[in-house]
């Protein structure tokens, strides 16, 4: 572990005139005032606040933070300005898609880079070259819903190699004991994040200025997470990049889960919840217009309680998992957010009955003129980032715990690689019969698509390893069990290098 009070390394730029090496120098040193701060705070509430002082942890947070807004204010920003110049939610749904395919078509390339070079090299190559694109799309290609389109692709097509390093490193910074609550942190800096640049950031600025704000002010923040990440000193070697043919690369990790079953169960889990926040993050725009009958801007009050649900489950995570284990916790936290999107297609109902005791009310007091079908959204919200964040968080502490470290790169390719592709179908079938049925009825019937979706997965997954097709009992069993036959011991360190 890295001393707590030492400072980043200069970075001497030599190439650079002089001027610019000092204002990127003071532009560093804020970061760190800033970053060491938070981390002050965020001991008072760590289980395990060692984790918090270590400076290459404090470092990748930053980093996870940064790039998180920075992607998903592209996405939201886009999908805002479509849904206020009238998009249907099949367009709509067509640009969640673009966000989607590179995950499903390229994610398990990004894990064999992601183990195969060093992971600076990774993370700031592929946050540079997402900065760039913000920068030069809107300037050279304009914002049209092809140029957008084509954006969120090429941003999404590098985030294959910047998210499973991202998840991959974390094992190095971490040991044992401080992996649950390092793995909550992570998830915390990723959701809020995406909190920042979803419920703030995106809305906000394209209502003020128009998207293409919105997309500089997301190449500023991947550049800013770029500068955290070359003081993240993990132990990369100087050594050649040798890539072998994908399959021989992932081979070994397949086989791997083939073994144990019940890894795989628990990534569907977090595909799953993956789903569901994917579908509803896409549509929200064109429900908060046509549902609770608001303005798409005003997206950003229903996704902002959604802030507190974050931290209250990536807080409760740790201490849950402890008592119930990581299986239940995922259990636990899909359900509730299964239960939510039902809600949410109830919205109108619930707000007559909940809008006397709603606390979202107090928007009345500071002046924020929004409805009552807002108020409840945004309440029921809450609970539904909540589910959504224990079962993240539980999935990567089962994986991190239990997969071992020189496959994890991979693994949490083929986890992201699965989430993404899995919700495509989803995503554009809810946008279809939106546009026909109204987004209220999809929501209706959502939480019967994702237990079909999951069983569907379970299927698929038991016919590709080759083993006898479960009954329907053993299918949805094998959610909550924890078979002794595949049982998965705990790992720390490098295991069966490929």
């Amino acid at each position: 572990m890295s001393d707590a009070g030492a400072g980043p390394p200069q970075r001497p730029w030599r190439w650079r005139p002089r001027i610019a090496n000092r204002t990127g120098f003071r532009a560093d040193q804020v970061l760190d005032k800033a970053q060491d701060r938070v981390f002050h705070f965020l001991w008072l509430f760590v289980p395990q606040p060692s984790i918090a002082r270590d400076l290459r942890f404090q470092h990748l947070l930053a980093s996870r933070f940064l790039s998180e807004a920075g992607q998903q204010s592209v996405l939201f920003g886009v999908l805002v300005s479509v849904a206020r110049e009238g998009g249907s939610a099949l367009e709509i749904a067509l640009i969640g898609v673009s966000a989607l395919l590179p995950p499903a078509l390229f994610g398990l390339y990004g894990g064999a880079v992601a183990d195969a070079i060093p992971k600076r090299v990774a993370l700031a190559g592929a946050y540079a070259l997402q900065a760039l694109l913000c920068f030069v799309f809107p300037t050279v290609l304009g914002t049209e819903l092809v140029a957008v389109m084509f954006l969120l692709f090429a941003v999404n097509t590098l985030g294959q190699v910047s998210g499973p390093t991202e998840s991959s490193v974390l094992p190095v910074v971490a040991n044992d004991v401080e992996l649950a609550s390092a793995a909550a942190m992570i998830n915390l800096a990723s959701v809020a994040g995406t909190a920042f640049g979803t419920a703030l950031l995106a809305p906000i600025v394209v209502r003020i200025f128009g998207v293409e704000a919105v997309l500089y002010l997301a190449g500023v923040m991947l550049l800013l997470a770029a500068s955290r990440v070359f003081d993240l000193p993990v132990g990369d070697e100087q050594r050649a990049i040798r890539l072998p043919p994908l399959a021989i690369r992932f081979r070994p990790a397949v086989r791997w889960l083939i073994r144990h079953p019940a890894v795989g169960t628990m990534i569907i889990f977090s595909t799953l919840a993956g789903t569901v926040n994917i579908v509803l993050q896409t549509l929200a725009p064109r429900y908060v217009e046509e549902v609770l009958n608001a303005d798409a801007a005003d997206t950003a009050y229903v996704f902002a309680p959604s802030a507190l649900g974050i931290i209250a489950g990536l807080v409760a995570a740790p201490a849950v998992m402890r008592f119930a284990g990581e299986r239940l916790t995922a259990i636990l936290g899909l359900f509730t957010a299964a239960a939510c999107l039902f809600l949410l297609g109830l919205v109108g109902d619930v707000a007559e009955v909940i809008e006397p005791y709603n606390p979202m009310r107090i928007t009345e007091y500071v002046g924020i003129d929004i409805n009552e079908r807002v108020r409840a959204a945004g309440l029921i919200a809450l609970p539904l980032a909540l589910g959504v964040s224990m079962t993240v968080t539980s999935v990567q502490t089962y994986i991190n715990r239990r997969v071992p470290v020189s496959y994890q790169g991979r693994v949490f390719s083929m986890q992201s690689a699965l989430r993404n592709g899995a919700a495509i179908g989803p995503l554009i079938t809810m946008g279809a019969f939106a546009s026909l049925f109204g987004a209220e009825s999809v929501l209706l019937v959502s939480p019967l698509l994702l237990v079909g979706l999951g069983y569907l997965l379970v299927s698929v997954s038991f016919q590709f390893a080759g083993l006898t097709r479960p009954s329907h009992l053993e299918v949805m069993g094998s959610f909550w069990e924890e078979p002794e036959s595949s049982a998965v011991k705990m790992l720390r360190g490098p295991a069966n290098p490929p």
